[in-house]
């Protein structure tokens, strides 16, 4: 049984194109400038992605910091983005918001959750929600909803997507130490999407971070059992590449994601897909029976008690 489940999650993202075009062609509301995006982990990815996709017209938040400043919301459009559409700080920027902002729209699977009951719209993501699975399906939904949302609707083939990413998701490796996701504009909420099912499937350590950023910061604490990946799409001044060769040169490990043509959502996506299937990749090269967060127990309880 252990085993299927995660044989399930590798069809889970063999299935994602036909899903995905589905979905690509249904009605969704599209956001006004200075819409806001609200989401927590996977879900604030995709809230990062529509700020790049609306090239900045639309901003991001976490919905912690939206409850505890709701005026933030005045007179705007609000996405609050909940697959499962019940984790509390959702439901608190909800009822914070309700009556100060323009009108709110829940992005979620579940229609009759918690947080559908509390928003004037509903965008349903064509899934079943399962407590306590990893993103994949869902994140992918999520990223395609805010997209099309946040006014960057191109077209995608997510068929030649996955392809090229079944050829590019061996340059994603893991260190001893930290893995570092390094990207740039719309690539970095992949880079964190990445971090975060190394913490979920793998129990590892891994760090998202500008590629900018990186030679300011994080590089003055890499270590030798550390990896660098890079992404190197929606990179114009091809930083990713003069960054990995000077890692290569003083000793540290470092690997290109290269970037593939097409649409800059096809683009997305073929990072996206690249991620999921390395993890799960590593996950069997690790001999991983299930994803690493659900044997920690004490963990998931923490987590519980602050999320829902």
């Amino acid at each position: 049984m252990a085993g299927n489940q995660m044989n399930a999650f590798a069809l889970e993202v063999e299935r994602q194109p036909s899903v995905l075009l589905r979905f690509s062609n249904s009605n969704l509301p599209k956001a006004s400038k200075g819409s806001i995006l609200v989401g927590a982990g996977d879900s604030y990815s995709a809230a990062m992605a529509g700020f790049f996709a609306s090239k900045g017209s639309c901003i991001a938040i976490d919905p912690y910091h939206l409850a505890s400043t709701p005026e933030i919301g005045r007179d705007a459009d609000v996405f609050l983005i909940s697959v499962s559409g019940r984790t509390a700080s959702n439901l608190a920027a909800a009822r914070k918001v309700r009556h100060v902002a323009r009108r709110t729209i829940a992005i979620t699977s579940d229609q009759g959750s918690k947080l559908a009951g509390l928003v004037d719209e509903v965008v349903r993501l064509p899934m079943r929600y399962y407590p306590r699975t990893p993103g994949l399906l869902s994140y992918s939904l999520s990223l395609l909803a805010v997209l099309r949302i946040a006014g960057r609707g191109q077209k995608c083939d997510f068929e030649s997507a996955l392809r090229a990413a079944r050829k590019d998701e061996g340059n994603i490796q893991w260190g001893e130490g930290t893995t570092y996701f390094l990207a740039n504009s719309l690539a970095y909420p992949v880079a964190m999407y990445a971090a975060a099912k190394t913490h979920e499937f793998l129990g590892t350590k891994a760090h998202p971070q500008w590629i900018e950023e990186f030679s300011h910061l994080d590089l003055f604490s890499l270590g030798s059992s550390d990896v660098v990946n890079i992404f190197s799409s929606f990179d114009p001044l091809r930083a990713a590449g003069r960054l990995a060769e000077a890692l290569a040169r003083q000793g540290y490990e470092s690997h290109i994601i290269p970037s593939r043509s097409g649409s800059e959502t096809e683009q997305l996506f073929h990072a996206v897909f690249a991620s999921q299937l390395s993890v799960l990749r590593r996950a069997a090269e690790l001999r991983k029976s299930k994803p690493s967060f659900l044997k920690a127990i004490g963990k998931l309880a923490v987590s519980d008690s602050m999320i829902y």
